[in-house]
Protein backbone atom coordinates (compact mmCIF):
# COMPACT_ATOMS: atom_id res chain seq x y z
CA UNK A 1 0.00 0.00 0.00
CA UNK A 2 1.25 3.18 -1.10
CA UNK A 3 1.01 6.33 1.45
CA UNK A 4 -1.09 9.54 0.71
CA UNK A 5 1.62 11.32 0.39
CA UNK A 6 3.85 8.86 -1.93
CA UNK A 7 0.81 8.89 -3.69
CA UNK A 8 0.78 12.52 -4.15
CA UNK A 9 4.58 12.36 -5.08
CA UNK A 10 3.67 10.05 -8.34
CA UNK A 11 0.59 11.94 -9.28
CA UNK A 12 3.07 15.14 -9.75
CA UNK A 13 4.59 13.49 -12.46
CA UNK A 14 3.23 15.26 -15.72
CA UNK A 15 4.07 12.06 -18.52
CA UNK A 16 1.86 9.33 -18.40
CA UNK A 17 4.23 6.51 -18.93
CA UNK A 18 7.49 7.90 -16.53
CA UNK A 19 4.35 7.84 -13.76
CA UNK A 20 3.09 4.34 -14.46
CA UNK A 21 7.04 3.04 -14.22
CA UNK A 22 7.61 4.56 -11.07
CA UNK A 23 4.15 3.63 -9.76
CA UNK A 24 4.78 -0.01 -10.54
CA UNK A 25 8.54 0.48 -9.39
CA UNK A 26 6.97 2.15 -5.69
CA UNK A 27 4.48 -0.61 -5.34
CA UNK A 28 7.61 -3.07 -5.49
CA UNK A 29 9.69 -1.52 -2.40
CA UNK A 30 11.18 1.26 -4.14
CA UNK A 31 11.46 4.65 -2.60
CA UNK A 32 11.65 8.10 -3.55
CA UNK A 33 15.15 9.97 -2.86
CA UNK A 34 15.51 13.72 -3.27
CA UNK A 35 18.12 15.25 -5.78
CA UNK A 36 20.64 16.69 -3.96
CA UNK A 37 21.06 19.91 -5.79
CA UNK A 38 17.73 20.03 -7.65
CA UNK A 39 14.61 19.80 -6.36
CA UNK A 40 12.36 19.05 -9.48
CA UNK A 41 14.19 15.67 -9.86
CA UNK A 42 14.16 12.68 -7.70
CA UNK A 43 15.61 9.41 -7.92
CA UNK A 44 14.15 5.73 -6.91
CA UNK A 45 16.02 3.90 -4.49
CA UNK A 46 15.76 -0.14 -4.28
CA UNK A 47 16.21 -1.34 -0.66
CA UNK A 48 16.53 -4.88 -1.88
CA UNK A 49 19.10 -4.14 -4.10
CA UNK A 50 20.51 -0.80 -2.51
CA UNK A 51 20.98 1.20 -4.85
CA UNK A 52 19.71 4.27 -7.05
CA UNK A 53 17.33 2.34 -10.60
CA UNK A 54 15.82 5.00 -11.82
CA UNK A 55 17.83 8.82 -11.70
CA UNK A 56 16.79 12.40 -12.19
CA UNK A 57 13.31 11.96 -12.82
CA UNK A 58 12.06 15.05 -13.87
CA UNK A 59 8.38 15.42 -12.11
CA UNK A 60 7.38 18.64 -14.50
CA UNK A 61 8.68 17.10 -17.60
CA UNK A 62 5.92 17.22 -20.61
CA UNK A 63 8.05 14.60 -22.50
CA UNK A 64 9.27 12.55 -20.01
CA UNK A 65 12.49 12.23 -18.38
CA UNK A 66 14.57 10.14 -16.49
CA UNK A 67 18.25 8.17 -16.29
CA UNK A 68 19.12 4.57 -16.39
CA UNK A 69 22.29 2.55 -15.53
CA UNK A 70 24.51 2.01 -18.09
CA UNK A 71 27.86 0.61 -16.89
CA UNK A 72 30.07 1.15 -14.29
CA UNK A 73 27.34 2.42 -11.82
CA UNK A 74 27.01 5.29 -14.67
CA UNK A 75 23.32 6.76 -15.66
CA UNK A 76 22.41 8.17 -18.82
CA UNK A 77 19.34 9.11 -20.32
CA UNK A 78 16.87 7.04 -21.58
CA UNK A 79 17.01 8.73 -24.64
CA UNK A 80 20.56 7.66 -24.97
CA UNK A 81 20.86 5.86 -28.33
CA UNK A 82 22.95 2.40 -26.33
CA UNK A 83 19.58 2.38 -24.46
CA UNK A 84 17.24 1.68 -27.37
CA UNK A 85 13.93 2.96 -25.96
CA UNK A 86 11.45 4.97 -27.37
CA UNK A 87 8.87 6.56 -24.94
CA UNK A 88 6.59 6.97 -27.99
CA UNK A 89 6.75 3.40 -28.77
CA UNK A 90 3.44 1.23 -27.10
CA UNK A 91 6.06 -1.21 -25.60
CA UNK A 92 7.95 1.35 -23.56
CA UNK A 93 6.91 0.96 -19.96
CA UNK A 94 7.48 -2.32 -20.57
CA UNK A 95 10.99 -2.46 -21.79
CA UNK A 96 12.45 -0.40 -19.30
CA UNK A 97 10.68 -2.30 -16.62
CA UNK A 98 12.42 -5.55 -18.11
CA UNK A 99 15.91 -3.56 -18.04
CA UNK A 100 15.44 -2.30 -14.50
CA UNK A 101 15.00 -6.20 -14.15
CA UNK A 102 18.45 -7.23 -15.26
Amino acid sequence: MVSIEVNKKIESITHPKVRNIVRICVEQGCMFRPHPSNPNLVHLFDPERGKKIIGDINLLSPRGYFTLEVANGRFKSFRNEILDLDINHANFVEKVLKRLKQ
